[in-house]
């Protein structure tokens, strides 16, 4: 190898060693680096106090208002009418015990009047009847004793015969005498035997003409309608001077002292007040296994109250009536039947009209109190709830809450003070941190929701 390319070689390699050197000196000579890390502000966010209250559970149902008892008058006797009382009008209210309609009972009376002449000749005719039988007893004993002393008398003239004292005239007619009251006293007795039979007929006669004269009473009285009780006139259907025959549409009315309304009900409802029950299993069994539900769901401290739909000024207190023993086919929902007493009385116009057949309503159905941690709705984020933990850092907790309106009631998963975030927080990365502000707005909200309930 020439001399001069060795030569170079060697510069070459001289230089790169050297290049190595100096970039390691300057390496080793830096200043040692330090992890900084970043500095963030923390995000302020409101919240309010986890708090337990005495709750009573609810759910929410609709239903449309109801008569407690609908009256489809009908005539139960034919005739002209001949009075209608000019109250009687659709949408009047009248007084039980009103006179609404009057029939002509002209051709009742009639009947009646005979009627009551049929039951004066039965009742003649039984008596008579009865007094023939004591005369017949009378009778029979008399003749029974003619015959004994005949049958004497016909023994002394056979031994008078055989001593030739009498003639065989005599005997003879003697014998004739004696078979007279035989005849007579079994006449009598025969008599005697029929006579309770005839009387057994008669007295069923005048059952009959009792029940013809009960019934022309019953027709008569028929004539004349009253109100069974105090009602709102629904229907009218015929006019004065008209002829109706028995069975003819007269009118129709419902009570005003009650009102029903058959609410629905989603059935998983059920489910946060039916564990209100639990310590009622005992009862529940006893009540539907006697088919005897009265005052059940006192007992069980279920409650109602009725709202009009999209109305909550006016407010009802309510009873539960009973519960629908099937689903709706079509909804999938449950029937529950309450009751509201006098739904015409504290009637405040514009603001809380009466009850009226037909009228779409709210009903919310009420438990036994329990304790629950009361939270804002909005406050929950996908079964989650963000809290701002002892450190003020964020954590995350998964909950199983029951909604109520705009609130959420849950039994368990909170401890008395955690601090429950209320308002927006995006990103929300656990253990972030986070400055707490009490949220006053949505405090006083929950305080007028559990005043409310």
């Amino acid at each position: 190898m020439p001399a001069k390319l060795l030569s170079r070689r060697y510069i070459f390699i001289l230089i790169a060693a050297l290049g190595i050197l100096t970039a390691v000196i300057i390496v080793k000579s830096r200043p040692t680096m330090h992890h900084q890390a970043e500095s963030r502000p923390a995000t302020s966010v409101t919240t309010i106090e986890a708090q337990q209250y005495l709750v009573k559970p609810s759910i929410t149902g609709f239903g449309e208002v109801e008569p407690d008892v609908l009256l489809e008058a009908k005539a139960e006797v034919s005739g002209k009418v001949i009075y209608l009382n000019p109250q009687l009008r659709k949408g009047n209210i009248l007084p039980e015990g009103t006179v609404v309609i009057r029939i002509e009972d002209k051709d009742y009376q009639l009947a009646l009047k005979q009627a009551e002449a049929d039951l004066a000749v039965s009742k003649a005719n039984l008596k008579e009847m009865q007094l023939s039988l004591k005369d017949t007893n009378i009778n029979l004993k008399l003749a029974q004793e003619k015959l004994d002393i005949a049958n004497k008398d016909l023994k002394r003239n056979e031994k008078l015969l055989k001593k030739g004292s009498i003639s065989q005239t005599a005997m003879g007619a003697q014998q004739s005498v004696v078979l007279q009251l035989k005849q007579e006293v079994q006449s009598l007795a025969y008599k005697l035997e029929t006579l309770p039979a005839q009387l057994d007929v008669q007295n069923a006669k005048v059952i009959i003409s009792e029940a013809s004269v009960e019934t022309q009473k019953r027709n008569l009285d028929r004539t004349t309608i009253t109100l069974p009780f105090n009602a709102r006139i629904t229907d009218l259907a015929i006019e004065e001077n008209q002829y109706i025959a028995q069975g003819a549409s007269l009118f129709s009315a419902q009570t005003i002292n009650k009102i029903l309304i058959n609410a629905q009900f989603p059935l998983e409802q059920f489910r946060i007040l039916a564990r209100g029950f639990n310590h009622n299993e005992k009862l529940l069994k006893e009540a539907f296994k006697n088919g005897e539900t009265e005052g059940l769901f006192e007992k069980l401290g279920l409650s109602a109250k009725v709202r009009l739909a999209g109305d909550s000024l006016a407010l009802w207190e309510a009873k539960v009536e009973r519960i629908s023993s099937n689903l709706d086919p079509a909804s999938r929902t449950l029937g529950v039947i309450v009751s509201v007493e006098n739904p015409y009385q504290n009637i405040q116009p514009g603001i809380k009209p009466p009850l009226l057949q037909g009228m779409y309503t709210e009903v919310t159905l009420q438990g036994n109190p329990k304790s629950y941690f009361v939270i804002p709705r909005d406050a929950l984020h996908e079964k989650q709830l963000f809290l701002v933990d002892e450190n003020s850092q964020l954590k995350r907790i998964d909950i199983i809450a029951e909604a109520q309106g705009n609130m959420l009631l849950l039994e368990q998963g909170l401890s008395a003070g955690e601090k429950v975030i209320t308002s927006d927080l995006f990103p929300a990365v656990a253990g972030m941190a986070l400055q707490a502000v009490p949220d006053e707005k949505r405090k006083q909200q929950v305080t007028q929701w559990l005043e409310a309930h």
